[in-house]
Parts: structure tokens; sequence; C-alpha cells
């Protein structure tokens, strides 16, 4: 983002409400190791704060922007477009542009550095720097940057048939930590919609970057509920998954928040050619929902 743009978003958004910094108060011990490193809270912000935000959440056109969506798709709208796109309030803009910046990744350092390192071997000495010097640039703006954060408005669409928008999966291989902020809708009571996290019964191995389920058990819900956060260190551990989801006109709504690297952290394990036809099924399950 250049400096006059920065400057002018500045001065727009100066006068309104406290922004929440949604990890500043969390401790290190606060952070769960098992299966991997996430974090989770509900009622993350006071409820005037959330009322205050969830008045002024985008509507499902604003986000499509003219676009067909299919049933139960997820559509967003990313950092880059929220900041240059008046019809959002000031509020949501300050609050995108701090959770894409380097107070905000110093934040997740101090909860999840040590465990970055445990995870990523050799990463801080590929990138040239501790994760704590690191320059960060929000996704989709230039600059030099050793990492790229987004913030983004997220939909999955109404529902027409009862199904899952992600089952259990690791994110993309360049993203190194995500999270999520839920504003599910006063007198929502469509089932299902909820993150799901996954141990591996065995040694990871994945058809692209989902997992068999025979692979894999289900041990934490984090329900969808107004309010609640949960983030999480990205690997080949971190599989995770939203559970199905039951016929609804209603959008599920939440923040993604996302750290991309300009490298893969990881590389996760494929199925062999043996494996693959052996667990035909299984794989073709896998890889039919398979919609990166």
């Amino acid at each position: 983002m250049s400096a006059a743009m920065a400057a002018s978003a500045a001065q727009e958004t100066a006068p309104v409400m406290g922004v929440p910094h949604l990890l500043s108060d969390v401790r290190v011990e606060d952070v769960f190791d098992d299966p991997y490193a996430h974090y989770t809270r509900r009622n993350v912000v006071p409820a005037d704060v959330y009322a205050a935000l969830e008045a002024e959440f985008p509507t499902l056109d604003t986000i499509l922007g003219g676009r067909p969506a299919a049933s139960n798709q997820a559509v967003r709208m990313t950092v880059k477009q929220v900041l240059n796109d008046r019809r959002i309030s000031p509020l949501w803009r300050e609050f995108f542009e701090y959770h894409t910046s380097g107070d905000y990744w110093r934040d997740v350092v101090r909860l999840f550095g040590d465990r970055f390192r445990r995870a990523f071997p050799g990463l801080e000495e590929r990138i040239g720097r501790r994760y704590e010097d690191w320059r960060v640039v929000p996704r989709g703006f230039a600059g030099e940057a050793d990492l790229h954060l987004d913030c983004q408005f997220v939909m999955n669409t109404p529902v027409t048939e009862v199904s899952s928008v992600k089952t259990a999966h690791v994110d993309l291989c360049d993203k190194i930590f995500s999270a999520l902020f839920y504003f599910r809708e006063a007198g929502d009571s469509t089932p299902g919609g909820d993150f799901e996290v996954y141990r591996w019964r065995r040694s990871p191995r994945f058809v692209k970057h989902r997992s068999l389920n025979r692979d894999v058990e289900m041990v934490k819900i984090v329900q969808y509920e107004a309010n609640t956060y949960a983030c999480f260190l990205n690997s080949e551990q971190a599989v995770h998954g939203v559970s199905p989801r039951g016929i609804t006109n209603v959008p599920r709504r939440y923040i993604n928040f996302i750290a991309e690297l300009p490298m893969k952290a990881f590389e996760p394990k494929q199925l062999n050619a043996w494996q693959r036809l052996w667990y035909a099924n299984d794989v073709k399950a896998a890889a039919q929902d398979e919609r990166y």
C-alpha cells in the first residue's frame, strides 16, 4: 500500500470507535498444542463492539458484486478490495488495516513464534530474518515483503443440498497461519457449519491437500456461533474442516485471516499410485471436494 493511500485511509478511519485487536490479550499458555497449535475463544470482542461490526457487515450482494454463485460456495472480499471500496464502513476498513499490519503479525509471533520454529525448522534462514523482524505487506499491495497478510469478508452462499463447504484438509502450503471470526446472523438455526479439528490416526498422507476420512479422527468442534474466533498454525498436522450445513437461504458469515509466504513452508506427502488404487473410493471422494 502506498504511503499516500495509507495516510488517506488512516485519516478517514480516525474518528471510529476502538477497533478490537483480536490477539493482543492472549497469553502464550492459552494456545493449545494438541493435536496442533491452535487457539479458540467465544465472545472474543465486547458485545457493543461486535454489534457495531455486525451491523456494518456487507451484504451477500456486495460481496458477490454481480457474480453468480453455486450452492454452499465460499465468496469473499479481500483486504485490497475492502480498502479500495468506500461502501465498506470506516470501522471495518480500520479493522482490516490493523489485521494486515506488522503490529498484528508481531502478536501472532508472540504466541506462535516458537511453535513456527518447531513446525518449520530452517524457515527463518530461508527468509533471512527472524519471524519477529519479517517485513509484512497486505496481500495484493506492492512492497518488499517476507509475508503477505490478508483479511477477508467471507460468506458461504445459501445451501440447496446438505453439504460441507470444506471437508477434512490442510490449507495451502504457502500459508503458515489462518484464523476465522464468526458473524452468525441472529435467528439462523441452520444445523452445521461448525469448525472441526482433526488428529491423524497415522502418518500424514494426502490427495492434494485433502486427507482420507479413514486416516483422521475429529477431536474438537468450534461451533458456528456469533462472536467466536479460532486460529491455528497451518502445517501437514493441521487437518480441519467444516461440518455439513443444512438447506437454508441464510449465508454463513465470517472473517478469514491468512498469512502467506512467497514459498512453500511444507510439502504434503501424497498417496502413491498403489494407495490411490487401493483406496479408490476414498480418493474419489476427496478429489471431488477439492475446491480451491
